[in-house]
Formats: C-alpha cells, sequence, structure tokens
C-alpha cells in the first residue's frame, strides 16, 4: 500500500476561532494497492465549493465518487469533503487524483 497526504495550506480555515490545518482533517489523501496493472484507490478531496471541477477529473479517469459531505460543519469558509473509490492501472487512477489536485484552489487565483 502506498499513500498520499496533502494539505490544503492555501486555504485559512477557522472553527470556533481555532485555526483548522492538515494535521486537523483539513488535506487530501490517495491510498493505493495491487499492481501497476491491476490497482484500488480510495481517498478524500477536502474542497471548498468552487473546486468542483476535480470531481470531473476524478470520474473521468474511472474513480467513482462514493459520498460528498462535510466532517466541520461550522468552518470558514465552507469545507466539503469528496470521498472516492476506483479500480484499474494504477497510472490511471493515479492520473484523476492527479486531476483532482490539479483543480483545487485554482479559482482563487483567478
Amino acid at each position: 500500500m502506498y499513500k498520499i497526504t496533502i494539505g490544503r495550506d492555501d486555504l485559512r480555515v477557522r472553527e470556533m476561532g481555532a485555526a483548522i490545518n492538515a494535521r486537523m482533517g483539513l488535506n487530501t489523501w490517495a491510498a493505493f494497492i495491487g499492481t501497476d496493472q491491476d490497482a484500488a484507490v480510495a481517498g478524500d478531496v477536502a474542497m471548498l465549493a468552487r473546486d468542483h471541477a476535480g470531481v470531473e477529473g476524478v470520474r473521468a479517469n474511472g474513480i467513482d465518487v462514493v459520498a460528498i459531505h462535510q466532517h466541520m460543519t461550522s468552518t470558514q469558509p465552507t469545507i466539503f469533503f469528496l470521498h472516492y473509490w476506483g479500480h484499474g492501472p494504477a497510472e490511471k487512477l493515479a492520473g484523476g487524483f492527479k486531476a483532482a489536485l490539479d483543480e483545487l484552489g485554482k479559482k482563487a487565483h483567478h
């Protein structure tokens, strides 16, 4: 198994006055298992509502979205968590994860 976790340091999130950071769950991650040809991936994407284009990148690479919800209900800004799972060639699954990462925070820079 290989797991990668990437914090959302582009966001300044607070709940009840406390800063929420990667160690407190404000992160995006992917866990891979299997072989290059026959792999599985599961993970979580921490996103703002404007980051929804990352969902399209995940799905375009054969990864299924299994849930979109909130863990931290009173944070500002509101963070949504997209849970996903996929099965197939590791390179294609990694491409789906990268497509989601490429969209995170993108609109904040325009």
